[in-house]
């Protein structure tokens, strides 16, 4: 276990492998062992750093107001104390929102991203309106009984149904206990972006989506790799929206295809 301090919170890190670093970026409730099966993959190749976001699993937090641009500083700082730019940014799910931000305010630390089923309202928000309506039903009535892993079960049965109920107890557990953190992380600001600011970003882009998430999850990659000049988007068939847990080699595959690509470019 490595800890590092940055942006007043102390992180906890691993690194695996050796050559052009990729830094791993987890959604909500999650930690950096949920990487572990995409380093194992591809830490043969490339330098892998996993991370606890602020607040999850072994690192601090420091705050009781969390957001997207909160997240995106803490990215920045750890590659900046790591002393590892330019990196790929890999995210899932609100890891890859988080990518979206540090995509448009830190260019200059990344090399590309690969950005998978990134949640952003503001890009199709009739879909997320929808969304939504099947989230809240279900997690606020357990949020209210005081009931946190009640709710996390209830969010993640809506935003992955088809994983989660193959995984099993011993799974569950560790996102069951970040039941604080699905509060901090379903209290944030609106992450407002728009098709102009997309517009605007010339880094190289994977984004992923599931062929079976739900419409407003797969919806948001297809925005980003429209709107993106230099985007390119994957969609994985019999896939939900955790794309590297429940297509561990498929996604591999597409993060070493990108990030081999990248950096073989000239800068």
């Amino acid at each position: 276990m490595s800890e590092v301090e940055a942006n007043g919170v102390r992180f906890h890190y691993e690194i695996a492998g050796d050559g052009p670093p990729l830094v791993f970026v987890h959604g909500m409730c999650g930690r950096g062992a949920v990487w572990n099966e995409q380093v194992a993959r591809l830490s043969d190749h490339f330098t892998c750093v996993t991370y606890d976001r602020r607040g999850h699993g072994s690192s601090t937090d420091g705050t009781d107001t969390h957001s997207v641009p909160l997240h995106g500083d803490d990215f920045a700082a750890l590659v900046k104390a790591l002393g590892l730019s330019p990196v790929i940014y890999v995210g899932s799910s609100g890891g890859a929102r988080i990518g979206v931000d540090v995509v448009l305010r830190y260019p200059e630390l990344l090399a590309g991203a690969v950005l998978s089923e990134p949640p952003i309202f503001s890009l199709c928000p009739e879909d997320a309106k929808v969304f939504m309506g099947k989230v809240v039903p279900q997690v606020q009535p357990r949020l209210d009984a005081g009931d946190l892993p009640g709710a996390v079960d209830a969010f993640f049965g809506v935003v992955c149904p088809g994983l989660w109920r193959v995984l099993d107890d011993n799974a569950k557990e560790p996102y069951r206990q970040s039941g604080p953190m699905l509060i901090a992380d379903l209290g944030q600001p609106p992450f407002l972006v728009t098709l102009d600011d997309l517009a605007e970003v010339r880094l190289p882009i994977l984004a992923i989506a599931g062929l079976d998430s739900d419409p407003f999850l797969q919806g948001t990659p297809r925005v980003i790799a429209s709107a993106v000049p230099s985007a390119e988007l994957v969609e994985f068939a019999d896939c939900g929206h955790v794309t590297y847990a429940e297509q561990p080699d498929a996604f591999a595959d597409a993060v070493r295809t990108c990030a081999e690509r990248v950096f073989r470019s000239p800068a």
